[in-house]
């Protein structure tokens, strides 16, 4: 059991899983919100999360690098995800303008990256985006709402990929 653990550590020590908490981190979040206590770390972290995950599902832009896998149930699937590099082999690959549709046999299983590699390159207007939701989650605890705040809908509008959510 301790070896299991000392390799699992060793493993994520040399390679890191990226999460919602390299785009912001708690302590970003924190500063931007003038939070200086220890006491809604929890809380912080999981609006970070909440916030993060939400731009992402709007725009199709992934705000983090992690492994994900898309099975082809016919012999063409349409993916919006962006940043995205398939290290699948393919029969043709079509570059739309806002996706990539990939043809294989029905069945093939695509193993790709999506996702930033490095924070930096996230276009300003998302960070600011995710920002502002972190700020709206922490101080509306109890107000619920269907969709987004407009001032973070007028920052994310322009960076959809597809038109549904």
């Amino acid at each position: 059991m301790v070896l299991r653990l000392f390799l699992f550590t060793m493993f994520a020590y040399l390679y890191h899983m990226a999460t919602a908490l390299d785009v912001i981190t708690l302590e970003q979040a924190k500063e931007f919100l003038v939070i200086d206590f220890p006491d809604r770390d929890a809380e912080i972290t999981r609006h970070i999360k909440s916030a993060v995950g939400y731009i992402e599902r709007y725009t199709n832009h992934m705000l983090y690098q992690r492994p994900k896998t898309y099975v082809m149930d016919s012999c063409s699937i349409e993916i919006y995800d962006y940043p995205l590099e398939v290290s699948t082999t393919v029969d043709r690959v079509h570059n739309n303008v806002l996706s990539k549709t990939y043809y294989a046999k029905s069945g093939t299983v695509l193993n790709a990256t999506v996702g930033y590699s490095n924070p930096d390159n996230i276009p300003e207007e998302l960070v600011e985006a995710a920002y502002k939701l972190i700020t709206y989650l922490t101080e509306n605890k109890d107000i619920y709402t269907a969709g987004l705040p407009w001032d973070v809908q007028m920052l994310v509008n322009q960076w959809r990929r597809s038109a549904t959510i």
